[in-house]
């Protein structure tokens, strides 16, 4: 008789629930001794029964070959797995990140700062493409889908070469850093000599617009000031007031130099500025900053700059750096703009695999650690095949690193994480919990369309698809989705929406869920969208609407909340339903005039007989 497997020890953490549940499994299979198991998972029996014990997280593969030994859902039990080791490394985390601080040599999800500049490797050449454009031209944008490396470019490489690690102290703007507006390091930065390459020697500032512009601007130039009183006037920490006391009068900069102005996030201009009046005053001032022009003064005031004018005969450097899903509407909504910036756009895309070699392994060398090989083929092969893959590799990376063996960063430290789903799934549930019932609602709307084809099977995988941008223009949809870019959780292009990850369908449990529930109307979703897209790619040709009982029963799906509708499929099916009132309408008419006919041929008939009975009377 093989003698009893050590009780559990006492307690209700999720590790030791994850121990029970593997016991139970094996229950279930009849309680295999663990040598026999082990001979049908191969692997070692003292493995799979240290997988059970509830000390520590078993590896990923041992976990799967306890499970397939014991006929369990490979498939479930992987899932299981990542969250549970996402979960502990979070935990862990968060006990060394005290001991970590300033250490690390990946900031994680967030974008590299100025001060990162030593461990920002992999985009030298597209910063000299930058550097070099900002030398020829006076307003610069750069853009790109979220999570492409555009404020990490800016920030880490050119404030970095332009203006030395400066601080990375910031204003708020807008009331404080609740206000969502306010500028970051404005440091004695980058000169840009006449027709030539920037260099040294002039103030640089950085600022993000958040909902109140006009005073991220204003502080921005304060702070600026306050920094170089040979490039602006300052008299009591205040911006000097310009001529006809309107604003700063900005003088030029030192000889052949000139200030640097950096703004970064600038799709915040569609996506929190609620004042277009606003919001072309400041593009307005950028124009006008980077052409020297004399324009009218620009009131904003706030956080003590006193107001904000335009430019008088002074020439900044401006680079605008802009989401491409808003890039396009900044354009149409400001000719000025699109008229400075003509020839002058940088688009970052996607990291080749020699950058992303560098990204990942030369922070790790100036560390004094090394990656390992095989974990180096999984980020840059999972990299090549995500849309959002730069912050996700990131953040797997410092995580990896805060569970290194020794001053390795291992495949086997990366799994223990979760991986990038593991993380995701966790990422998702925590802002779904904090989100409100109607944005509740609404996120579960736009993961479901995101999520892809429903699979075939359940437990089968799907396949996610980008989405067309303009079909999330429901009413908080937008806001919704700006919640999920800033998660890392989906991604935005100039046309298309689509997840980070495409493992995310089947990481996040709650979204599995979904898509297996409503695997029917999920087809019924795509059919709907794919018929409406068809409709208005045709000039929206009558003969595709839907009709008759097809149209019925969509329309009774969308009012039961089973079907949700964007701007062509609201458009299609209110198409669709005004072809049916004129069919009905129609109908009717033609039943009229049928009846019709047929009541004046009756009465005809009848006063054709009733002549002839007179005739025969008569004879």
């Amino acid at each position: 008789m093989p003698r009893r497997e050590s009780p559990l020890d006492q307690g209700d953490g999720p590790l030791l629930r994850f121990a029970g549940d593997l016991r139970a499994l094996r229950e279930r299979a009849g309680t295999p001794p663990y040598r026999q198991l082990a001979v049908r998972a191969h692997c070692s029996a003292a493995s799979l029964s240290v997988a059970a014990g509830g000390r520590r997280l078993p590896s990923l593969a041992v976990t799967l070959a306890y499970v397939q030994a014991c006929g369990g859902d490979v498939r479930e039990w992987q899932h299981r797995w990542q969250l549970l080791a996402a979960e502990l490394a979070a935990d862990t985390a968060a006990q060394r990140r005290a001991h970590d601080v300033g250490r690390a040599p990946y900031p994680g999800a967030a974008a590299y700062e100025a001060a990162d500049a030593d461990r920002f490797f992999g985009r030298e050449a597209l910063l000299e493409r930058l550097v070099g454009l900002l030398g020829e031209r006076r307003l610069v944008v750069v853009t790109g889908p979220s999570g492409s490396g555009k404020s990490s470019l800016v920030r880490a490489g050119l404030l970095a070469r332009l203006g030395g690690l400066g601080g990375t102290d910031g204003v708020g703007g807008a009331g404080g850093p609740a206000g969502g507006s306010g500028t970051g390091g404005a440091m004695r930065g980058a000169s840009t000599g006449f027709g030539g390459r920037p260099r040294k020697g002039a103030p640089m500032a950085l600022l993000t617009p958040g909902e109140r512009p006009m005073e991220a601007y204003a502080l921005a130039f304060a702070r600026l000031g306050q920094r170089s009183g040979e490039a602006f006037g300052v008299r009591g920490g205040q911006v000097a007031g310009g001529r006809d006391g309107a604003g700063p009068a900005v003088a030029a900069g030192p000889s052949g130099s000139d200030p640097v102005l950096v703004v970064d996030q600038g799709e915040e201009l569609r996506t929190r500025c609620r004042d277009a009046a606003e919001r072309t005053r400041f593009l307005d001032a950028l124009v006008a900053a980077a052409e020297g022009a004399v324009g009218e003064g620009a009131e904003g005031g706030g956080g003590g700059a006193g107001g904000v004018a335009a430019f008088r005969g002074a020439r900044s450097r401006v680079v605008l750096v802009v989401r491409s899903d808003q890039y396009d509407a900044l354009r149409a909504e400001h000719p000025a703009l699109a008229a400075a910036c003509d020839g002058a756009v940088l688009t970052v895309g996607a990291p080749a695999p020699d950058e992303l070699r560098r990204a990942i392994t030369e922070p790790a060398l100036r560390s004094g650690c090394t990656v390992e090989g095989a974990l180096l083929a999984v980020l840059i092969s999972a990299a090549a095949r995500q849309p959002g893959a730069l912050p996700l590799v990131s953040a797997a990376l410092l995580e990896t690193w805060r569970r290194r063996s020794g001053n390795a960063l291992t495949l086997a430290g990366f799994q223990a994480t979760g991986g990038f789903e593991g993380a995701l799934a966790r990422t998702a549930e925590a802002l779904f919990t904090g989100l409100g019932p109607s944005d509740r609602e609404r996120a579960r709307a736009v993961f479901l369309r995101l999520g892809g084809e429903p699979a075939a099977e359940p437990g089968g995988e799907g396949a996610c698809k980008p989405v067309r941008r303009g079909e999330f223009d429901d009413p908080g949809v937008p806001s919704v989705l700006e919640r999920l870019v800033r998660a890392r959780l989906v991604v935005l292009d100039r046309e298309t929406v689509q997840l980070s990850h495409h493992g995310l369908p089947q990481a996040w449990p709650r979204l599995r869920d979904w898509l297996a529930e409503g695997r029917e109307a999920l087809g019924e979703q795509r059919r709907l969208t794919e018929a409406a897209r068809s409709w208005a790619a045709a000039d929206r040709d009558p003969e595709l609407l839907y009709r008759g009982a097809r149209l019925e029963q969509v329309r009774r799906g969308v009012a039961a909340g089973e079907l949700s509708t964007g701007g062509v499929e609201r458009a299609f099916l209110a198409a669709g339903l005004r072809a049916a009132a004129a069919d009905r309408r129609r109908a009717r008419r033609q039943s009229l005039a049928v009846a019709g006919l047929a009541a004046a041929g009756g009465a005809l008939i009848t006063l054709a007989g009733g002549n002839r009975i007179r005739r025969v009377l008569r004879s």
